[in-house]
């Protein structure tokens, strides 16, 4: 057990690239504070660096080829479908769940984390994925934040509709994760807290270093501010970081130009023809105030054939508009790439390698490139599910957006058409000052990392299937952590078969 508790601020999205400016110029102190007496360094996130699967991936110490999810959608070359594995966010155990054999816990707004599992002490899972029902384990922390807080898990106004409206909401909601957390400390003995913010991430996509960003980030600075001065190990860490977008490449639009991918979008496009889109409906439907009735009484099959405002089609709708036949490749966002080509198939090696060199060579309208490097999937991933993983999958360049829809007719476009003003990249930011943690910095510290880090940390032995290592150059050298042998875990079959059981449980309940 740790002598010290330590408390995680995550924060979605976070990077030392938009906020240096705000600490240079004294607007976030309490986060200079952290910088000035403990480690930094630039967080690696596993590619593609989004929310999911790097939040799962933070939590179980292992990458996406262990956990099975790949971005916000998979992509069922077999099957031919595009959808999401949720039932599989909750097979792997989290390290905190580790932490909890020995010493309670509370864990607060982390993504992919819903439905709650039951943990000793406390779990309230987070956004976007999460509901604003059946979100707490125990069920009486979630009455007892609904009653105090009139607590939500997710936002009603969008960004793209009201800036003003849904950036105060943001505002609010991050302002209650923070204390909603800390009551909940007070309320429970744990020696270990994590609380996250996702939403603020939306503020960087739309907004970026607006004014209303700069909030957001100060009450993420007061907040911690109440951390810095006690006995607490306090650290920052982030899914990814973000980075202002300068172009914008369609890559599934790219595929169907160069004739790998084939579409059959014919209602969608005379659906925007007509102006009938998701945006417009939505937009209708919550002035008139029956947008949650809408939601539950149209098919999903009449909301997949749909479109949004720029006739694109996304996720899971992809399934029924692509021409699974005749297309080889197609793409998920922020670069995943698959191909239906048998990897067995001679010209499996050929087609991979050909797409790979047009990728690296493709240029923007301004003459800026796309990628900052291809890599094989096999590179990326390893495990269970790699038989699953994309075949390609691509670190996009500094400034470039790639989304993951089809039915664009450009292959390129300018940030303001899509609403984004910033994209996600693969470094984000880590921070940690405290009684047990040193001070400079830290090279090379990926994400995978932190999960047996923060276990070595309150003396817990680190599985064996866990693909990160522990980093004792984080810790202060006259600490625990820093001069106690790194303890191995091997991972029992009875804890294989309560994963089996979790997995078989979460299909069934689907």
């Amino acid at each position: 057990m740790s002598e010290n508790p330590t408390v995680v601020f995550g924060i979605d999205g976070a990077h030392f690239e938009l906020i240096e400016p705000w600490i240079e110029a004294g607007k976030l102190p309490n986060i200079e504070r952290v910088t000035e007496t403990g480690v930094t360094a630039d967080l690696e996130s596993v590619l593609p660096p989004v929310t999911s699967p790097n939040w799962k991936a933070y939590a179980t110490g292992k990458n996406p080829g262990k956990i099975g999810i790949f971005w916000w959608e998979n992509i069922d070359i077999e099957n031919e479908r595009v959808h999401y594995p949720a039932d599989r966010k909750h097979v792997n155990d989290e390290f905190w769940e580790l932490i909890a054999e020995d010493e309670p816990v509370g864990v607060l707004g982390v993504p992919t984390t819903y439905p709650p599992k039951s943990v000793d002490s406390f779990l309230v899972a987070g956004a976007p994925d999460g509901e604003n029902s059946g979100f707490a384990s125990p069920p009486s922390v979630e009455d007892e934040l609904n009653e105090r807080f009139n607590y939500r898990v997710t936002k009603r106004s969008r960004l793209n509709d009201n800036v003003d409206e849904a950036a105060e909401e943001i505002l609010d909601l991050i302002d209650m994760r923070y204390r909603a957390a800390k009551h909940l400390l007070d309320e429970h003995e744990i020696s270990f807290l994590q609380v996250t913010t996702f939403y603020i991430n939306s503020l960087h996509h739309f907004l970026w270093d607006h004014e209303y960003t700069l909030e957001a980030w100060q009450l993420v600075d007061e907040h911690l501010g109440e951390f810095l001065s006690g006995e607490h190990n306090v650290v920052l860490m982030s899914d990814h970081g973000s980075n202002e977008i300068q172009t914008v490449f369609h890559i599934n639009s790219w595929l169907a130009d160069e004739g790998y991918l084939s579409l059959d979008t014919g209602i969608a496009t005379s659906l925007h023809r007509l102006g009938i889109n998701t945006d417009r409906l939505i937009r209708v439907s919550t002035r008139l105030g029956v947008k949650d009735m809408a939601e539950r009484v149209t098919p999903q099959q009449v909301i997949d054939l749909i479109p949004d405002e720029q006739g694109e089609i996304n996720r899971e709708s992809k399934t029924d508009n692509v021409d699974w036949e005749q297309t080889v490749a197609i793409a998920s966002g922020q670069g995943p790439i698959y191909l239906t080509v048998d990897p067995a198939d001679p010209q499996y090696d050929q087609l991979r390698e050909e797409l790979t060199t047009k990728l690296e060579g493709i240029t923007d309208p301004a003459g800026r490139a796309v990628v900052d490097e291809v890599v094989p999937g096999e590179e990326v991933y390893t495990g269970e599910f790699t038989d699953e993983a994309p075949d390609i999958v691509i670190d996009q360049a500094k400034g470039v957006h790639i989304p993951g829809s089809i039915g664009r007719d450009e292959v390129f476009s300018v940030p303001d058409e899509d609403g984004w003003r910033g994209e996600n990249k693969r470094h984000g930011l880590f921070s940690a000052t405290g009684p047990d943690i040193g001070q400079g910095r830290i090279d090379d510290l990926s994400i995978l990392d932190l999960a047996p880090t923060l276990l070595h940390l309150h003396d817990c032995g680190i599985p064996a299937d866990m693909d990160g290592s522990v980093r004792q150059s984080i810790f202060a050298d006259d600490s625990n952590a820093a001069n106690r042998a790194v303890e191995q875990r091997t991972v029992t079959s009875r804890e294989q078969e309560i994963r089996r059981i979790r997995q078989v449980a979460r299909k069934l309940s689907a």
